[in-house]
């Protein structure tokens, strides 16, 4: 068990999204056409816990108020021409949040959470905290 704090670095044309675990803490321009970010998980979690994920993507963005008040941003990021498939997939991830307070009590306790939709993410789905990674396999070709 471990926290994790990561930078990642990446050519800003190839990679525009650059996600991990946790809550995104700083991020900025480097030379050479190049970014970066920071993330940092304050939670410890096994190693097959962490996620990165860079590409490619856009994310439809909402919102979830716990019932203690706090704001939690939520984004959903597919390829683009996948961004209209996403409606029903927000719309169930904060039904899920509303019954994980309402029936255990539990909130969500990071200001982020990401899920990322791909067609070429092979293992399935992977249920990392904060950074979700699913495949859409589903997806008409």
């Amino acid at each position: 068990m471990a926290k994790y704090s990561v930078r990642i670095e990446a050519d800003k044309s190839l990679y525009p999204v650059l996600l991990s675990n946790g809550n995104l803490i700083e991020q900025g321009e480097l030379e050479g056409g190049k970014h970066y970010v920071l993330w940092e998980d304050p939670f410890k979690k096994p190693c097959y816990l962490f996620a990165l994920v860079a590409g490619q993507l856009e994310s439809r963005d909402d919102k979830f108020v716990t019932r203690s008040g706090r704001e939690v941003a939520l984004r959903i990021w597919t390829p683009a021409q996948d961004l209209p498939k996403t409606v029903h997939a927000m719309y169930s991830l904060k039904a899920a949040m509303k019954w994980d307070e309402d029936v255990f009590g539990l909130e969500y306790d990071l200001d982020l959470f990401n899920i990322v939709a791909v067609p070429d993410f092979n293992m399935g789905a992977m249920e990392n905290k904060s950074l979700n990674v699913c495949s859409n396999m589903h997806q008409s070709k």
